[in-house]
């Protein structure tokens, strides 16, 4: 019987970098947003995380520069402040989660960008 230290080296690098524990957020990762939105309230965006080589049962821990709705959820809705963001400008903010099984512990974080674009109204014409 090999150990998991034999087993690893007997797998290509690739392999071996596919099957280590591995945690990624997805989600809103690119917001636009307009102008009156942006000083109407927060900007909204949903994040979840995907596992790969983790054993259940897991714990969750999100953090952000945003108000998180479920701090211990898979998957949660953020609510970024954009008071004062003007047309053209991008804010950028981070999103972090905390994955931890029964083994291991796993931090991984991603930056949010959020674009403010012109307001658009329709005009009439005469």
């Amino acid at each position: 019987m090999s150990t998991l230290y034999e087993q690893r080296h007997q797998l290509s690098p690739r392999q071996t970098l596919t099957s280590l524990p591995q945690v990624f957020i997805t989600g809103d990762l690119q917001l636009s947003v307009t102008e009156s939105d942006a000083a109407y309230g927060p900007v909204k965006g949903s994040y979840r995380i995907e596992i790969q080589e983790m054993q259940e049962p897991l714990q969750v821990l999100w953090g952000a520069e945003g108000q998180v709705r479920s701090c211990q959820a898979r998957a949660t809705e953020i609510a970024f402040e954009m008071y004062g963001a003007r047309a053209g400008q991008m804010r950028i903010y981070s999103v972090q989660v905390q994955v931890t099984d029964r083994r291991r512990s796993i931090v991984t974080g991603v930056f949010v960008q959020i674009r403010v674009t012109p307001d658009t109204f329709l005009q009439e014409t005469a």
